[in-house]
């Protein structure tokens, strides 16, 4: 319906108001197009600014647990890797049993 209206309102605009039985009725009023849609909030430019804001405050975060807490280091990929195969194995025995 919305649609329609617009349609209506962009032909009023176009023949200057006035419709065929112009002679025997007053002019109409002319009403503005509606307005654009509102632009997005997330553009390009934000989700940048924000996502790098993101990153600084984890790695900000990060750096302070290091110094001041005792954070035993990360395994190495291929032994993490290998623990994950492990477990991945006792799940799956496991279910085969049941």
């Amino acid at each position: 319906m919305k649609l329609l209206g617009l349609g209506a309102q962009v032909l009023r605009l176009k023949t200057g108001g006035q419709s065929r039985s112009a002679k025997t009725c007053p002019p109409e009023v002319r009403q503005p197009l509606p307005c654009c849609p509102k632009k997005r909030f997330w553009t390009f430019k934000r989700v940048i600014c924000f996502s790098t804001l993101t990153f600084g405050a984890g790695v900000y975060t990060g750096i302070y647990v290091s110094q001041n807490y005792e954070v035993p280091r990360v395994d190495d990929p291929q032994k993490l890797m290998q623990r994950f195969n492990e477990k991945l194995k006792e799940l799956m025995d496991q279910t085969k049993n049941k």
